[in-house]
């Protein structure tokens, strides 16, 4: 029982980090993207011409709601129960940004978009970045 909880605990580590691809557009340099993923936020870094990037994702264009109903419930011996209840709802996009700073004084503002909406990072995606001067980065993962 100790080696399969050792190797559950072990897989689900190894989901909560790899690799982005990225690539300077009309220059073809590529740039590698690492990610930690987190419960709420990403970090994440990268190296473009020796300086070191680092900095989160956070969701952008998530929602709650909050609201209060009225309604009748049924059981199975018939009968029937009414009253008020209050309801929480939470989306979400899939959509993040992020924003690195860089180890010499430059930043990067990325646009990312999670394949899965829930922020899964592991699950892939694609994104834009601008180099504080003014290079673009495209990012598949």
């Amino acid at each position: 029982m100790k080696k399969v909880t050792l190797l559950v605990g072990t897989l689900i580590l190894a989901g909560c980090s790899g690799t982005m691809q990225g690539v300077i557009r009309g220059e073809g340099t590529p740039v590698q993207f690492s990610y930690e993923q987190g419960m709420d936020s990403d970090q994440l870094t990268a190296v473009i011409d020796g300086e070191q990037f680092r900095g989160r994702s956070v969701m952008d264009g998530a929602a709650s709601t909050f609201g209060t109903g009225f309604g009748t419930a049924f059981d199975m011996s018939g009968g029937a129960y009414s009253g008020m209840t209050n309801y929480v709802g939470y989306t979400t996009t899939g959509d993040f940004t992020a924003t690195l700073l860089g180890s010499r004084g430059s930043t990067l503002r990325c646009d990312l978009d999670y394949a899965d909406s829930s922020g899964l990072t592991n699950v892939g995606g694609v994104g834009v970045c601008q180099h504080s001067d003014g290079r673009i980065i495209d990012v598949v993962w």
